[in-house]
């Protein structure tokens, strides 16, 4: 999943992503480097921040299901 309009759309959702190596968080941050046009995603996985390539977001995370 490496379409730039969609990744600021999970951004701006607030939406948990998945990231290739299994970890989910939250997008804090996109930036795109010119005229290379490499784009670094920064994630809040919880623990700590990851910054990485925008080709390593898979997609929305899974839904959890919330017991009562």
């Amino acid at each position: 999943m490496s379409d730039l309009r969609r990744v600021h759309q999970l951004m701006t959702d607030r939406r948990r992503v998945q990231l290739d190596d299994g970890r989910t968080g939250k997008i804090v941050r996109v930036d795109t480097f010119f005229p290379d046009g490499n784009t670094t995603v920064t994630v809040w996985t919880g623990p700590g921040v990851a910054k990485v390539d925008i080709t390593r977001v898979v997609g929305p995370a899974p839904q959890e299901i919330k017991s009562a």
